[in-house]
């Protein structure tokens, strides 16, 4: 049996988690032979973000899906709260066989749960979400933003040498084996710089990675959280990166 931990960061999404873990719940329920948790990990949301989650979870569950809210005191961003996130569910002893990345903001759909499971199955052990492939797409997003996304993508895949295709995405499965051999707890990053750090790392020690085509949808309710200078900063740090400084600690 196939465990599974998707680790999803919070703030400030009252508006959206509960339509979220309902998704994947009825996700998980068309799958046979995986055991899930949905880990909310929440940065002290004032809007009770975390107490809708756990107010949600006992109606949730079944012998294959269950809900875990765990409690940050302190709001340090996405890269920080995964890797806060990360190193609880590894050191557990119920520690899963992969951990999956999902954003809160309905974003990421859970529909996809299938697909990660089949490349998973297939013998994958860094599966990434690509908007940017066949089958893939930004359909809410303008003209620019589609051009400053797809060219930031296109820099850092020229500069890192790698064939893949979304390097800022957050929808993405890392094997435990592959996690624990990287030395996550180190990538010191933020961001979509916390995600191209993360992806470069796995990607120089993952055996099997799998691309697969997603339709990314815009948030409908709340508002982002990612500061309007983190492209910058990302394509900063895949310079860093390719000479060998990428900021870990």
């Amino acid at each position: 049996m196939l465990s599974l931990t998707i680790v999803t960061p919070t703030y400030n999404e009252a508006d959206n988690i509960a339509e979220l873990l309902r998704r994947v719940a009825a996700a998980v329920a068309r799958e046979t032979d995986v055991v899930v948790r949905s880990v909310v990990v929440d940065d002290s949301s004032p809007d009770g973000t975390a107490e809708k989650a756990r107010a949600l979870a006992p109606e949730l569950e079944t012998p294959s899906f269950s809900v875990q809210v765990l409690d940050r005191t302190t709001k340090e961003g996405l890269g920080a709260a995964y890797l806060w996130a990360f190193e609880r569910i590894l050191e557990a002893d119920d520690a899963p066989d992969c951990i999956l990345q999902m954003d809160a903001d309905l974003s990421h759909d859970p529909k996809y749960l299938a697909d990660f499971l089949r490349e998973v199955r297939a013998g994958a052990d860094l599966v990434v979400a690509s908007r940017y492939i066949p089958g893939g797409g930004t359909p809410d997003w303008t003209l620019d933003r589609k051009i400053l996304s797809r060219g930031g993508n296109i820099y850092a895949r020229a500069i890192l040498g790698s064939r893949l295709t979304d390097w800022t995405g957050g929808f993405n499965l890392f094997s435990r084996e592959l996690l624990e051999r990287i030395h996550f707890e180190t990538v010191d990053a933020t961001g979509y710089g916390f995600q191209i750090a993360l992806k470069h790392r796995a990607l120089t020690a993952a055996r099997r990675v799998r691309e697969i085509p997603i339709v990314f949808l815009d948030r409908t309710e709340g508002t982002s959280k990612i500061p309007g200078n983190t492209l910058l900063r990302s394509l900063l740090l895949v310079l860093r990166i390719r000479l060998g400084r990428d900021g870990s600690r």
